[in-house]
């Protein structure tokens, strides 16, 4: 079986790599169709990469010669499943007969914020594409078979789709598997890119944080390196300010956190998915930070990484992806 992966940014993108991964792994053939050019695959999931520009969000939904050559591109790779990452490219199929699974990383109809700390110009370009998205979202739930990063979204997702199911944003066993547990670990971390911006998205917002506790950040490195960094470690940090979005939010940094061996802590808006978890722990604002940390009981690394082996990697995922395929159909 042909299935082609379509999303209007391109690779590397971890989710997308490592499910296409999932479905090579039982011998059929992926291939990748994106808005973006391709700078490199860390997975070696896809047999060929394609890719038509996307331009921007104002042509994606106003310029139909942009659509044509989309949908021209996937008559030509001619797949037997289109598995379209995220709602721009899910949305393109919605006229067309192609069996489709609708991958939804990130619930965009709830995001209506995304474009509040862009420019000017891109804000304008941005409205028709926020207007339109909820329309989208309603008729892909509808037709298409849906994968999703949350129980939140995936509940929500329910109410209009009867197959949904909830693929965690975990790492692969062999990422995780072999690295070292050092002694003498201390210290916390934050894994992202977010502080070398100007502004905070405003889900991400972290204004203030520094003031409040110390911290190290690790960003910009090979994700082999970066998860060998994290073992120096004993905290990791999800500490965003409160925002309404956290309800949908499933960061991945959090699962990395623990397979690396660290604690989790995290702001009590994104605690849901780790409600049992004993190695998570909330806090409720900045404020709260010093004393929370002060009273942060010392746990057993090795026990963490056991503990996420078998709870958080992305085998567990596996059975999900396979089974979502057995739904897919043209669109009615």
């Amino acid at each position: 079986m042909r299935i082609l992966h379509t999303s209007h940014g391109g690779l590397p993108d971890a989710r997308i790599e490592k499910t296409a991964l999932v479905m090579k792994n039982e011998g059929h053939e992926l291939l990748f169709l994106g808005g973006h050019p391709t700078s490199r695959q860390d997975y070696g999931a896809f047999s060929a990469t394609y890719h038509i520009p996307v331009v921007n969000h104002f042509r994606v939904v106003l310029d139909p010669r942009f659509k044509k050559r989309w949908l021209k591109a996937i008559d030509e790779i001619n797949p037997d499943i289109v598995h379209a990452n995220n709602v721009i490219a899910a949305a393109m199929m919605l006229e067309t007969e192609y069996p489709v699974v609708y991958d939804d990383h990130e619930y965009w109809s709830k995001q209506d914020f995304r474009f509040s700390n862009r420019s000017l110009v891109r804000r304008i370009s941005g409205k028709p594409l926020v207007r339109v998205t909820p329309s989208w979202e309603q008729h892909l739930l509808e037709r298409y078979p849906v994968l999703t990063v949350s129980e939140n979204i995936a509940a929500e997702h329910r109410q209009r789709s009867k197959h949904v199911e909830v693929t965690g944003n975990f790492p692969l066993t062999s990422e995780v598997i072999d690295l070292p547990d050092p002694e003498g670990r201390k210290g916390l971390v934050y894994v992202g890119s977010d502080f070398k911006f100007d502004k905070f998205t405003p889900h991400r917002d972290m204004t203030g944080l520094k003031d409040a506790v110390d911290f190290n950040i690790i960003s910009g490195v090979p994700h082999p390196e970066m998860m060998i960094g994290l073992t120096e470690y004993r905290i990791g940090l999800t500490p965003w300010r409160p925002h309404p979005f956290h309800r949908y939010c499933d960061p991945n940094k959090n699962y990395e956190y623990l397979n690396a061996g660290l604690q989790v802590l995290l702001t009590s808006t994104l605690k849901e998915p780790f409600k049992a978890d004993p190695y998570v722990h909330e806090f409720d604002s900045y404020e709260d930070l010093p004393q929370v940390l002060s009273d942060l009981p010392e746990q057993d690394s090795a026990e963490i990484m056991a503990h996420a082996r078998e709870n958080y990697v992305w085998e567990r995922n596996e059975g999900k992806i396979r089974g979502i395929y057995r739904f897919s159909k043209p669109a009615e």
